[in-house]
């Protein structure tokens, strides 16, 4: 490996706490190089989000067109990724608290709030985790995700429902229903997935791409379908239904 391809990998190690971490060895210095270049400027402009948001406590590496409202109620810890055109509101009860290490893809929103008189939650994710790209997260009645836990693109989490039992008033004004949202540490939530309020997923769950997940899923379950139902357990060799399609 080159002295370039070295001091990168320290420098990531570093940022990472992961002693381990190693680059793929077959990428050029003109690669790293333009990474490197890409990362400084993140750097450099998540400077002035730190000193928005005191509640940082490492790095922030931040993309182009990144909009954070309310960065007073965002809390990260070290080595927080926002990728180019995320959008972030943290106006909420709680705001939003994110680990060690997560990563916000390109063109992911977290919203906390819908309307002013009605207050949300806040969301929460863990160390290591990761939004997908275009996934939009909606904490309203609160969504907590664990350690480790992997999204592909396009996810979606809402965690409050309209009421809509009264025929004679507009739904709009007959309130909200919120519950939550939780998923448990290392889950792999597939492309496209949709998660609705009230719903859990257990620890080492793997959502397929496409579910639409309506009632909890546990532990160690792989589920698929829309509805979304548990077709495997990653404990048991035998299949439940059929095969699973594969999460992305």
């Amino acid at each position: 490996m080159s002295a370039l391809g070295s001091f990168v990998e320290r420098r990531v190690a570093a940022a990472k706490n992961d002693p381990g971490y190693r680059l793929a060895g077959n990428c050029t210095d003109a690669q790293l190089a333009t990474v490197v270049w890409y990362r400084t400027l993140q750097l450099l402009r998540g400077l002035t989000l730190r000193l928005r948001a005191r509640g940082i406590r490492g790095v922030v590496f931040r993309g182009r067109s990144v909009i954070v409202e309310h960065a007073g109620q965002l809390c990260a810890g070290r080595s927080l990724i926002l990728e180019d055109g995320v959008f972030i509101n943290a106006l909420s009860l709680q705001g939003i608290s994110l680990g060690d290490n997560v990563t916000i893809a390109r063109g992911a929103v977290l919203v906390c709030t819908g309307v002013m008189a009605n207050l949300g939650v806040g969301i929460t994710i863990g160390d290591r985790s990761a939004v997908g790209a275009s996934s939009f997260l909606g904490g309203q009645g609160g969504i907590h995700i664990g350690d480790d836990v992997i999204m592909g693109p396009g996810v979606r989490i809402f965690s409050e429902n309209h009421v809509f039992d009264a025929l004679d008033v507009p739904i709009r004004m007959q309130g909200e229903r919120r519950q939550g949202v939780a998923i448990s540490n290392n889950c792999w939530i597939g492309a496209g997935a949709l998660i609705v309020d009230g719903v859990s997923i257990g620890e080492g769950c793997v959502i397929a791409a496409g579910a639409v997940v309506t009632s909890s899923i546990p532990s160690w379950s792989i589920a698929a379908g829309v509805p979304a139902r548990v077709i495997r357990s990653r404990q048991a060799p035998a299949e439940i239904g059929h095969a699973a399609p594969a999460a992305r």
